[in-house]
């Protein structure tokens, strides 16, 4: 289907519960060990923690394998084309925004892997169609997964769907700004230019270098950033829109940023709409490196009329104006 992707998003939790299963069958073998030489109210207390860490794992397993089916279903019994989603039967849903955080802890030499979800809902309806809303989003994630997705979605409230995620991500937008950055120390100099073309950032670099290494192009902004282009002089060009419209079918207990990032765009993610910065970095050896910035705006045109509360939301977190 030409100007449409439609993509299923799983989520894999069939090695952490391998991973707890062997942990705790190995600290099952160690409790039966001590029975002979221990009080058995002592054993039996040892042994109730690995089969506490069993019914865990086998109850986040048996969520993750039912989501991922549910999800799985509704992706193969729908249609999808560039007005909307075509559902199977008459279903009731939810329309609004998904966000979705995604961070890593640690403890010692352990790293856990977390997400924070929310769904605001607007409006609930009850249908066999789902029109795809003309919205933002905003995709900052890194390859491991940290970082956030704001992004229109349908929940799914009834029926084999239920909890069943639609997630938005619309191919139209336009790039406005451009400018120029100089970078300098002592005799290396470089000059940035860049303008926005349509869906496209397009700049150039032209540099005179002896003892840096080379310059680097990078976009977004706070803790995510991509490289887009580095070299000596050299033309670069990055859109911040995906190339396609694209509907992805999740489970919204269960999605989370690493599971679109390795489902969609295998990398460092940086799309959507608002304000972005442009970075340029010229890379010093054994030295600070000289950073400049300038920022560029990504406009979603939009014909109908979008509530104030969000306007200010949006303009307010990810600089989206209408």
């Amino acid at each position: 289907m030409v100007g449409l992707q439609k993509v299923l998003v799983r989520e894999s939790g069939t090695l952490a519960v391998f991973a707890v299963v062997v942990f705790a069958v190995f600290f099952i073998w160690i409790a039966i060990g001590i029975l002979s030489f221990t009080p058995t109210w002592f054993a039996l207390l040892f042994l109730a923690m690995p089969v506490l860490f069993v019914i865990i794992a086998l109850a986040k397993g048996t969520s993750v394998f039912t989501g991922n089916k549910k999800a799985s279903a509704l992706f193969e019994n729908s249609d999808v084309s560039e007005s909307g989603v075509t559902l199977p039967e008459e279903l009731e849903y939810e329309t609004g925004r998904v966000a979705l955080d995604g961070y890593w802890t640690s403890t010692g030499r352990s790293r856990s892997y977390h997400v924070r979800r929310s769904f605001e809902a607007r409006e609930k309806k009850t249908g066999t169609f789902v029109e795809f809303p003309n919205e933002p989003f905003r995709v900052e994630v890194l390859r491991d997964g940290t970082g956030r997705v704001e992004a229109p979605a349908v929940r799914i409230l009834s029926g084999p769907y239920k909890d069943v995620l639609l997630i938005f991500l619309t191919d139209e937008g336009e790039i406005t700004g451009s400018g120029s950055l100089t970078l300098s120390k002592g005799s290396d100099v470089a000059t940035v230019t860049f303008r926005g073309e349509g869906r496209e950032l397009r700049g150039s670099v032209q540099a005179e270098l002896s003892k840096a290494r080379k310059v680097r192009i990078e976009v977004d902004s706070g803790k995510v950033w991509k490289r887009i282009a580095e070299g000596h002089s050299f033309d670069f060009s990055f859109s911040p829109l995906p190339e396609e419209k694209t509907v992805v079918f999740a489970n919204y207990k269960t999605v989370s940023p690493l599971s679109l990032v390795k489902a969609l765009w295998k990398n460092t993610t940086v799309l959507g709409h608002g304000t972005f910065e442009l970075k340029a970095v010229l890379d010093i050896p054994l030295a600070k490196d000289v950073v400049e910035k300038a920022g560029f705006r990504v406009e979603l045109r939009k014909e109908e009329k979008v509530e104030k509360r969000r306007k200010d939301e949006f303009e307010g977190e990810w600089g989206f104006k209408y």
